[in-house]
């Protein structure tokens, strides 16, 4: 017999926002804070490491302030970053436009993620291949934790609530844990959900 406990209550996923930020490492991303830049809403958290984004930064700063531009880029760039600057009303709005001009072999691209609350978001800017799904879910904490107890083992798991629901709604629990954890066609699964709006936690068998 296999149980299994969603926790949705996020009781189980605390260690995942500590200061050492470890839900970086489960965005699917080879080198976060070089792929990814989140800022924009001063209320949330900000990552603006990536050295790209540091770089493009530096360059419009010193469009702005001083008229200067960058020595290492042909005069063909150099014009075309005086006309975005010229055009621009905030240089904000320019930065991934100036990004696709440093490293035209690069692929950028930019958007907000959401939380559940209406003051819950955050502008991006991703490097290359990102899951910015995947990453919304992992910032704003969308996620369950996961306890699997077999006859054999007991481990932990984590999962987002999009593909919990998609779950639900597609094959059944059942048969996607059965699936994700590569469990015998045969095995006997108890499936056991927290109620996540309840002070004391109510584990409730799911049919």
């Amino acid at each position: 017999m296999v149980e299994i406990r969603i926790d949705n209550t996020g009781d189980g996923t605390w260690w995942l926002y500590n200061d050492n930020d470890v839900w970086k490492d489960y965005c699917g991303c080879d080198n976060f804070d070089e792929q990814v830049v989140l800022t924009g809403n001063g209320n949330c958290k900000k990552y603006t490491d990536a050295e790209w984004y540091q770089k493009a930064k530096e360059v419009i700063e010193d469009i702005d302030c001083y008229e200067l531009y960058p020595e290492y880029t042909s005069e063909e760039v150099n014009a075309k970053l005086k006309e975005l600057y010229d055009k621009c009303r905030c240089t904000e709005d320019i930065i991934v436009d100036v990004l696709r001009l440093l490293y035209p072999e690069d692929a950028f691209k930019d958007g907000t993620i959401r939380g559940y609350c209406q003051g819950d978001w955050q502008d991006y800017i991703v490097k290359g291949d990102v899951d910015t799904d995947l990453l919304e879910a992992m910032y704003f904490g969308k996620i369950s934790d996961i306890t699997v107890t077999t006859d054999e083992e007991n481990f932990g798991d984590i999962i987002t609530h999009d593909e919990l629901w998609r779950a639900e709604r597609e094959e059944g629990l059942k048969e996607f844990f059965k699936n994700r954890y590569e469990l015998d066609k045969d095995e006997e699964i108890h499936i056991l959900q927290a109620d996540g709006y309840k002070q004391v936690v109510d584990w409730k068998e799911v049919i």
